[in-house]
């Protein structure tokens, strides 16, 4: 056995900085290229030069959304045995990146001439990305809570989400261009935007696989959930009601994305707005979320996550309010600016509270696989549900009152959380 180095208090000190300078990159870095590959904004309105209804494009968005979180509970065994889970969380991540590179040639060849071959293309590279991404969902946090202390990592999506809102005026000005004129920049400027999206994520990525990750991994026979999650499951299930009543909260809030998708659809069809308004919604996304973040980093911080909670099924909650009874396409973007707080202070606190439930490193793969799992199935549901009412009931306005009466109950739940570091909650089921 290899002797164990001890660190001075001026080299941990400069770890935290590289560790904190380097998963602030990815954190700028992957919102803002997602912003290209947008599930509220750019893609239903690519789908919708492909002829897809609203069933179709609810579909998508709930397959994107299961695999996004139920891939990761089968990898939480492996994961928390790696020494070091970020040359995993590198190599799977730059997969999922790498998912969406077919798309930048194919809306070139297919865009006019086989829209039906274009569009199962879609469904191919985001189911492609979201498989990858739900593998290696546990290895990022993992990662992040090894590397930055509970104390800073309200700052750091803070930040990030600062820096994310000045880029966003450039996320803006690609779309503004490219996706404008008489063919509302399909084919060729949809290609364009796939193309700046991906480059984007996977440069920012790559520092992820250099952070300095303490060797915290134990070996199987000392991994103390080692064959038996779904034991530990049951047993944190059962136990701990703090986390318990956490999720349950997050459940109603999941379902809030019945709405989301088809904001955009009904400003085109309904309101009028033009084509290049996709850009603009778009910027007040990203602005809104990156700023946003700014404000529930800090509120995290000094007050807590579950303020942060309520605040952010609050927002969900305008939103679909607003989308019920604004009428100007200039306007909508309220909508917009509110969703995507709601989106940015649910994600934040959610993850920031599945953390501190796990007292130590190796309990958070268990922690994080039980948070996906309650969130998979709901999330899925949620947008094919509202494409299959958005068709079958004539229009929009059913899915928007059902997002907020959903909305109201997540902040009515939200009320019943308590907030795992003023508890000792998250030891339970840990053994």
């Amino acid at each position: 056995m290899s002797a164990v180095v001890e660190k001075s208090p001026q080299s941990l000190e400069a770890d935290q900085r590289f560790n904190f300078i380097a998963c602030l990159i990815d954190a700028v870095g992957w919102p803002v290229g997602m912003a290209f590959f947008s599930m509220t904004t750019v893609i239903p309105l690519f789908m919708g030069y492909l002829k897809a209804n609203n069933s179709l494009i609810g579909s998508l968005v709930a397959i994107v959304n299961l695999l996004t979180f139920l891939p990761g509970c089968m990898m939480v065994g492996y994961i928390s045995k790696l020494a070091r889970a970020r040359g995993y969380l590198l190599l799977v991540g730059l997969g999922e990146r790498f998912a969406f590179v077919p798309l930048i040639p194919l809306t070139l060849l297919w865009g006019r001439s086989h829209p039906g071959w274009l569009l199962a293309a879609l469904f191919g590279a985001f189911i492609g990305n979201a498989f990858l991404m739900g593998l290696n969902q546990p290895s990022y946090w993992i990662v992040l809570g090894k590397c930055v202390p509970v104390s800073r990592r309200g700052r750091l999506f803070g930040l990030a989400g600062g820096i994310g809102g000045v880029l966003g005026i450039a996320v803006d000005g690609c779309l503004r261009t490219l996706l404008n004129g008489k063919t509302g920049g399909f084919p060729t400027g949809f290609a364009e935007v796939f193309a700046i999206g991906f480059v984007v994520m996977a440069v920012t990525i790559l520092p992820l696989g250099f952070v300095r990750e303490s060797v915290s991994g134990p070996r199987s026979e000392e991994d103390p959930h080692s064959g038996h999650y779904w034991r530990d499951s049951k047993t944190v299930w059962q136990q701990n009601a703090g986390f318990r009543s956490f999720l349950f909260s997050q459940v109603p809030s999941s379902f809030i994305g019945i709405a989301a998708p088809f904001f955009v659809l009904y400003a085109g069809r309904h309101l009028y707005a033009p084509t290049s308004s996709v850009a603009e919604y778009t910027a007040v996304l990203v602005l809104a979320g990156s700023f946003g973040s700014v404000l529930w980093g800090t509120m995290s911080d000094m007050k807590g996550n579950k303020l942060v909670l309520l605040s952010g099924s609050f927002c969900s909650f305008l939103a679909s309010v607003c989308a019920l009874f604004i009428t100007s396409p200039v306007l909508f973007t309220v909508v917009f600016l509110l969703s995507a707080l709601g989106t940015a202070a649910v994600g934040l606190a959610g993850n920031n509270i599945t953390l501190e439930y796990a007292a130590r490193d190796r309990d958070i793969p268990l922690y994080v696989a039980m948070y996906n799992l309650a969130m998979a199935l709901p999330r899925a549901a949620a947008p094919l549900i509202g494409g299959i009412l958005a068709d079958r009931a004539g229009g929009y306005g059913l899915v928007f009152i059902l997002s907020s009466l959903i909305a109201a109950a997540s902040v009515v739940l939200s009320l019943t959380i308590r907030e795992p570091r003023h508890t000792n909650a998250m030891q339970i089921g840990v053994r």
